[in-house]
């Protein structure tokens, strides 16, 4: 399969715990190896990095490409999601609250740097999860700045960004590029669908109710994303 025209799905991933959370989307560890093994055995998961410098060069994707993501960076993710995609050879970004990191029920130091030489990168969510539509343009830099700083004294790469609730503005995009960021992720927002924009890339939010070999093609077939209402940024 040769994806038509676009790039790949960028699944979005949260939580992986036996308990639900009430405001996160939450998978069951069992539901989200099922879903790791559909992608390992059917389907070519590929780095962040890899999909961007595809854009950036124009060239070509490997067929039925899939990239796996995480916000937050909560606890879970070491504890229940790591040892997963480390038995499957999945590689996958996390995008780290930086002020929430060694805090209770987020990543630690020791965890994170665990993670990176189990070939997992780092991305920012920013330095508090702010909304970042909702403050001035120096705040949003600040935001922006600090979080990549503090990854990068982590050793990090920290070449990208997910934009806490999916909100961002054009003079948004511009601070994330002075930044020095390669590209950005969102949620079902943008300016335009074609050609893609790498700063806002849309991705699909996985749920726990996704384990069939049907649901996780229906998300992954390059078709999905084309049946969402593209909303406006903000």
């Amino acid at each position: 399969m040769n994806w038509p025209g676009w790039y790949p799905p960028i699944l979005a991933y949260h939580r992986v715990h036996p308990r639900p959370a009430a405001d996160t989307p939450t998978l069951s560890p069992e539901v989200f190896r099922r879903q790791m093994r559909n992608l390992a055995t059917r389907w070519r998961p590929i780095p962040l990095s890899d999909l961007v410098s595809c854009l950036e060069t124009k060239k070509p994707l490997p067929a039925r490409a899939v990239v796996v993501t995480f916000d937050d960076g909560t606890e879970d993710n070491f504890i229940h999601a790591f040892p997963i995609l480390l038995e499957n050879r999945i590689p996958a970004t996390v995008f780290m609250i930086a002020d929430n990191v060694g805090k209770p029920g987020s990543l630690d130091t020791e965890q994170i740097l665990k993670m990176r030489r189990g070939g997992i990168r780092f991305g920012s969510h920013s330095s508090h999860h702010a909304y970042l539509p909702s403050l001035p343009i120096e705040k949003v830099k600040e935001e922006l700045t600090g979080s990549k700083n503090f990854l990068q004294k982590l050793g990090l790469d920290s070449e990208f960004i997910s934009y806490p609730g999916g909100g961002f503005t054009p003079e948004i995009i511009r601070a994330v590029q002075e930044a020095g960021y390669r590209g950005a992720c969102t949620t079902n927002r943008g300016i335009r669908r074609f050609p893609p924009d790498r700063w806002a890339l849309r991705r699909i939010t996985m749920h726990g109710n996704t384990s069939s070999p049907f649901g996780i093609w229906l998300r992954c077939c390059g078709f999905y994303g084309l049946n969402r209402r593209l909303r406006t940024p903000a």
